[in-house]
């Protein structure tokens, strides 16, 4: 009947209105669609899947793990273990992996699409990538394909990732996912291709929502233009809308050495990452070459 179309169609587009914000990076907004979306209980599963993705983006892993209780479905208890994950030391992720390897060693996983999903972003976060494309290489879901083309980056394999965003393109050519792995592939190919993906990042933008992760995107298509002060600017506007955001930070402090900036200013932006983020990867190497630089310099004096 039309009226149960209707109804199946305001459900399609409320779920996907959610998943597009995540896609995104629009958190709250995701969270906030999410808790009001009219949906029926199978989407309401992966509804949810994308609301408690977004709270741990947002640092609330704790928040996902009280939530999710032991008999909710496969879906969500993926995304608890994610939140686990996260937000562990070595020896709680280690426990994390043991309990993932054993869910996908039961003869149901193959067909939970949410659990290889999380498989595939927690293997790539451990940085075992063959491991990681094992159970995700196949699907034709386009999140996953997605995080394919990501792994494949990764990897330093540009040539398979842009054959990876060929098979997204076939598959939906419009979608916010190949747009954007399309980016972040053509940014990496370099040359001319960056002003192609400052275009996808922009239009992107203007269509939906100037996210954070979409300002970072076009600040670092600048950034491989030598568009420094451009890329400045992009910078400082999203650190207007989250001072804490620790990729913001990261490209500022980039963006400020290419510039020659004085060091006390490059500074306030390093030591705001270490007291945000001090595991994150960009400060540990940062660190590790502050340390190596002050050995030889030492070096060099005492000789």
């Amino acid at each position: 009947s039309t009226t149960s179309f209707a109804r199946a169609m305001a459900e399609e587009d409320g779920l996907w209105s959610v998943k597009n914000s995540f896609f995104l990076g629009c958190f709250q907004q995701a969270i906030s669609e999410a808790i009001g979306a009219n949906v029926s209980d199978a989407n309401r599963t992966i509804c949810n899947f994308y609301m408690y993705r977004a709270y741990i983006e947002q640092n609330q892993a704790n928040l996902v793990m009280n939530d999710v209780k032991a008999s909710a479905p496969v879906p969500l208890l993926a995304v608890k273990l994610l939140a686990s994950y996260m937000s562990s030391d070595r020896s709680g992720k280690d426990m994390a992996l043991m309990q993932l390897k054993e869910w996908l060693s039961a003869p149901g996983a193959a067909a939970e699409p949410q659990l290889l999903l999380v498989a595939g972003l927690i293997f790539s976060h451990e940085s075992e990538y063959k491991e990681a494309l094992k159970y995700t290489h196949q699907s034709t879901d386009l999140e996953t394909m997605s995080l394919v083309a990501h792994i494949y980056l990764s990897m330093h394999r540009v040539d398979l990732a842009r054959k990876q965003v060929g098979l997204m393109q076939q598959q939906d050519d419009d979608a916010t996912l190949t747009k954007l792995a399309t980016a972040w592939v053509s940014m990496a190919e370099g040359g001319d291709k960056v002003q192609e993906a400052l275009y996808e990042f922009q239009e992107l933008g203007e269509k939906y929502n100037m996210s954070l992760m979409l300002t970072n995107g076009m600040a670092l298509a600048n950034l491989h233009m030598g568009q420094y002060t451009e890329a400045e600017r992009l910078l400082q506007e999203a650190l207007s809308k989250s001072a804490s955001d620790v990729d913001t930070l990261a490209n500022m402090v980039v963006c400020l050495n290419h510039q020659r900036k004085p060091q006390e200013i490059i500074g306030r932006y390093v030591n705001q990452l270490r007291t945000i983020a001090p595991s994150h990867a960009w400060v540990m190497k940062y660190t590790e070459l502050e340390s190596s630089f002050d050995r030889s310099s030492a070096q060099f004096a005492a000789a």
